[in-house]
């Protein structure tokens, strides 16, 4: 009988950690992007078959929020569900849990869409997820995603990012988790570890290709620093916000 969730365990070994030895938040998005990955693929709707309709799968939006660490080695039960989509619907939502024990240590969000033939957007009903899909009607993070200013100027400037060989998916695009990886080198080792950083959110507006240089933009706002990772026509990639506790 299909379930309206997928459950996994992993061991929090070195490649999710960081440099004290807990899991980072980088790994914290490889982890659920991995169990949306192999839901997709148990439910009918994985790559292969999203391909031979010609369809694929868009994340637009993610954001994960954190509450308490894990440390290496330790067993993590991660959680993901498709949110109940209606027919019509161009933008739906999947939520991710993931606990050590009875402590919950992440909660995430996407919000995807599916890009069909000629490069357009499929509604929900005419896509191939099940029809009798059993949604759990479980709630997650309710807040709706945050609508990212492009306000950033020349003093704002932080580095520069030539896309890698290695930051390329089956997509043939930079993949989504990757974006991750450039937006937290804004910041130390020792900041990335340091258990503060509250939730990371972003906007995923236009992709990226291998050899393409990347500029990258950073601005403090309170406890937040919000990051542009932008084309080199100067349209954004990706909009992002890193929030830290007060």
């Amino acid at each position: 009988m299909q379930q309206g969730y997928f459950e996994k365990e992993f061991t929090l070994t070195p490649d999710y950690c960081d440099a004290r030895a807990g899991l980072s938040p980088l790994g914290a998005f490889t982890i659920f992007q991995a169990i949306a990955t192999e839901h997709a693929e148990k439910i009918g709707v994985g790559g292969a078959a999203m391909a031979k309709r010609g369809e694929f799968w868009l994340t637009v939006h993610s954001r994960i929020d954190f509450f308490s660490r894990a440390q290496l080695m330790q067993t993590l039960t991660a959680k993901t569900w498709p949110e109940s989509c209606g027919e019509k619907s161009i933008r739906c939502f999947r939520s991710y849990s993931l606990r050590c024990g009875d402590a919950l240590v992440a909660m995430g969000r996407t919000q995807w869409a599916i890009l069909g033939p000629e490069q357009k957007v499929v509604p929900f009903g005419q896509s191939g997820f099940p029809q009798d899909f059993p949604f759990t009607g479980e709630a997650g993070i309710l807040d709706a995603p945050t609508r990212f200013r492009d306000d950033f100027t020349d003093a704002d400037f932080a580095r520069n990012y030539t896309v890698r060989p290695t930051d390329i998916d089956f997509g043939r695009h930079m993949n989504n988790v990757a974006y991750i990886r450039v937006l937290l080198d804004c910041f130390s080792a020792k900041q990335i570890a340091s258990g503060t950083i509250s939730s990371i959110e972003a906007h995923y507006a236009s992709p990226c290709l291998e050899g393409e240089t990347l500029s990258v933009y950073q601005k403090q706002d309170g406890n937040t620093v919000r990051i542009a990772i932008k084309k080199q026509d100067g349209k954004p990639a990706v909009l992002a916000a890193v929030r830290f506790t007060a």
